[in-house]
């Protein structure tokens, strides 16, 4: 056969088998496609070789026999290489980076992407260029990786409209868009997408029209406006109809799905989220399927149902990383890391909170890490991790910063500063950090912000509950408990509710305390938080004190102490154990109950938490009196006092640190009694001047009316004394005496 017939053929061959790739017959095509391949190579031509093996690559891309695909690429690209034609190598490398990214080869798909954009540089090919630069903006999309995205989107963008290509345009800017609006660039990421949906519109490009508006949706959620969202949404399923995208429609149905879980609305999240689901699993949309579990995922930790939370963000999980999509892998990720916090499972939450925070870092994330971190730092809190949490926070804090959008984390961190300067004892500090995170999720807006809105109230009463100030912590727990009903935030009401249950304590609202403690365990039952159910079993033990029911309270308590341990609850653990030993001392166990103080002090110190620690001492010395050990005593109630001091000392407000005064008066009057006791004339001029500097009339008065009641009760004259109890008597009597004269000068 002469080279002329022999290139005939190979020629013939060609023409045969794209035209069987074109109308579908694969077998054929193939066929043919391997005989011209076999034939030009044998010519030495390896361009033409190229070209029959990128066709072949193409009939088994099509077949689904990728491993066969990305063999053919890789042989065309090197048939090109060897002739010299950079343009056709370009082409074939960047089809290489397509069937890469197929198969979930993300790192070697940007490699090829790469090395194709070089190419088609060094042949001054701009629509070439484009076309790579927006395949790089992809990939580096699923890595998350958003400001680098969102650079090859723009440099693709711009080649777009240097070749007059308004739909490559189009897709350009509706990347470089949603990568804007996950950077916080809301108003640059708003023109692009609008640019994209009107270059969709003139090449009536439907399907791009309603992505687009799916696009937009999204970014109305990220600046909180779940309304406008969810209009965008509507838009795209009522475009979608006609022209039967159904992926498209799925997209925004899922998106809807996020605008009403923004919204409060959980059930219609919930029934929006399934349907997405069912459209996805009949195109067999992998992805898809992936995002409806992580969104139910979302839409389970918000209804308090936990472990089926869990579940979904696992499996979010596993497919995501199957798909090597990084970016919404990271995303549940950190939904099942708070998922196990709340379900007080501590040490998995640590571990998927840091696999998280080193994703967040590595694809430059600022808003993720700083949720990873302020995750840790809540954990550190909870254990009693004070300066380690600190440090979680001050970080998490400056990572929300970067991220100018994160209004709602702002507030969030603001929060938990707040409960770490009140475990500090720095109320002045909790005061100013709960009216700033209030301020911060109000001006967020929004149904969402309810929830945020809520703790923020409710760290707040906890503040003016330890200040004293008993009326305004019980507005303000009201307005939490209505704020967090109203969006449908069930830990938030949770919380709210146990709150409020310790101001009925301390206003000695017996009844009320019970009511709102039961009413909190029911709730926290409901929705699986294992915490806070505990923790209202906690209050009503503490209830079952007050009515003098000693052995069924020590029950109680004694279960709830290792759920407490388990779950990395150190202030819960700490005042468990400071009742526990109530408990154990008025049922005449008195080494009992000097072992749970001790406890009790123990944790206070390590969580470095002055008022608990105040409180773990008293209940040490009221053992030490029942033993009439009353000099060791008075030694512990002075430290006490001092740790309660300490945190008056930081209150600058004169009002404020009288009020917090007055609310130790009953303290004051038991170490009064101590030291009169003992005899201790020194210690009753000290604290009662002490006293009566820093608190109220009404404080001190209330001091005083405590003295008096017990001097009446002391006997000083019987048959049944003798002569040293009458003498010992009468100066305890004295000394309370010249105690009530101090505070009532």
């Amino acid at each position: 056969m002469t080279q002329e017939t022999e290139q005939a053929e190979a020629e013939r061959a060609l023409a045969a088998g794209q035209d069987a790739l074109a109308s579908g017959r694969a077998e054929r095509a193939a066929e043919a496609l391997t005989s011209a391949e076999s034939r030009f190579r044998q010519l030495g031509q390896p361009e033409r070789a190229g070209e029959a093996r990128l066709a072949l690559a193409e009939v088994q891309r099509q077949g689904g026999a990728s491993d066969q695909a990305q063999s053919s690429y890789e042989r065309a690209v090197s048939y090109f290489k060897d002739a010299g034609v950079p343009h056709r190598e370009a082409a074939a490398t960047l089809a290489l980076g397509h069937i890469e990214r197929q198969r979930g080869k993300i790192d070697a798909a940007w490699q090829q992407y790469y090395f194709a954009l070089r190419l088609y540089e060094k042949v001054e090919d701009q629509r070439g260029q484009a076309n790579a630069s927006l395949a790089l903006g992809h990939v580096e999309r699923l890595r998350g990786r958003h400001g680098r995205a969102a650079d090859y989107y723009r440099g693709a963008r711009e080649l777009f409209v240097a070749t007059g290509d308004s739909v490559g345009e189009a897709d350009a800017a509706r990347g470089q868009g949603e990568m804007l609006t996950a950077s916080g660039d809301f108003e640059g990421g708003r023109e692009a997408l609008l640019r994209a949906i009107h270059n969709y519109g003139v090449s009536r490009d439907r399907y791009g029209v309603i992505d687009g508006l799916n696009s937009l949706g999204r970014l109305e959620l990220e600046q909180g406006g779940a309304e406008a969202a969810a209009r965008r949404f509507g838009e795209a399923i009522e475009a979608a109809g006609p022209v039967e995208y159904d992926l498209g429609a799925a997209d925004a149905t899922l998106g809807l799905a996020e605008a009403h879980l923004r919204e409060g609305r959980l059930d219609q999240a919930l029934a929006s989220a399934v349907k997405a689901g069912e459209a996805y699993a009949d195109h067999r949309a992998a992805l898809g399927g992936a995002d409806v579990n992580r969104m139910l995922g979302e839409v389970n930790l918000r209804r308090g149902q936990l472990a089926q939370s869990v579940n979904l963000f696992e499996r979010a999980m596993r497919a995501y990383q199957s798909l090597k999509a990084q970016a919404p892998y990271l995303r549940a990720t950190l939904g099942a890391a708070e998922a196990n916090r709340r379900r007080a499972n501590p040490r998995k939450s640590e571990d998927l909170f840091t696999e998280a925070r080193g994703l967040a870092r590595e694809s430059g994330q600022a808003r993720q890490e700083a949720e990873a971190i302020l995750g840790l730092g809540r954990i550190a809190r909870a254990r009693g991790e004070s300066e380690q949490a600190r440090v979680f926070l001050d970080e998490a804090e400056r990572h929300f910063k970067d991220a100018d959008h994160a209004r709602a984390g702002d507030a969030a961190v603001m929060v938990e500063r707040a409960r770490l300067a009140l475990t500090l004892g720095r109320l002045d500090e909790a005061k100013a950090l709960a009216h700033k995170a209030l301020r911060s999720a109000h001006k967020k807006g929004g149904e969402d912000a309810h929830g945020l809105e809520a703790v923020a109230h409710t760290v707040g009463a906890a503040v003016s509950a330890a200040l004293g100030q008993l009326d305004s912590a019980r507005a303000q727990a009201h307005d939490a408990l209505t704020l967090a009903e109203a969006g449908r935030d069930a830990e938030a009401s949770i919380e709210a509710l146990l709150v409020g249950g310790d101001i009925d304590v301390i206003a000695e609202n017996l009844q009320a305390a019970v009511n709102t403690f039961n009413r909190a365990a029911n709730l926290a039952q409901d929705r699986e938080a294992v915490v806070s159910e505990v923790t209202a079993s906690v209050g009503l033990a503490r209830m079952l004190l007050r009515r003098e029911l000693w052995e069924e309270a020590a029950i109680n308590l004694q279960d709830a102490l290792p759920r407490l341990r388990a779950a990395g609850e150190a202030a819960a653990q700490g005042l468990a154990l400071i009742s526990l030993g109530e408990a154990r001392r008025n049922l005449a166990e008195p080494d009992a109950a000097r072992d749970a103080f001790s406890d009790a002090l123990r944790i206070a110190r390590q969580s470095a938490d002055p008022l608990l620690e105040a409180q773990a001492l008293i209940g040490e010395a009221r053992v030490l009196l029942d033993a009439e050990d009353g000099n060791i005593a008075t030694d512990r109630y002075r430290e006490a006092l001092q740790r309660i001091y300490h945190v008056a000392e930081g209150i600058k407000d004169g009002g404020d640190r009288a009020t917090f005064a007055d609310a130790y008066a009953a303290l004051i009057a038991e170490t009064l009694i101590a030291a009169s006791r003992a005899r201790q004339p020194a210690q009753v001029e000290e604290v009662a001047r002490g006293y009566a500097t820093l608190a109220t009339k009404t404080g001190c008065a209330a001091a005083a009316q405590r003295l008096r009641e017990e001097a009446r009760q002391i006997p000083t004259s019987g048959k049944e004394l003798t002569p040293e109890r009458q003498a010992a008597n009468k100066e305890a009597v004295t000394l309370l005496d010249s105690a009530r004269k101090y505070l009532t000068r």
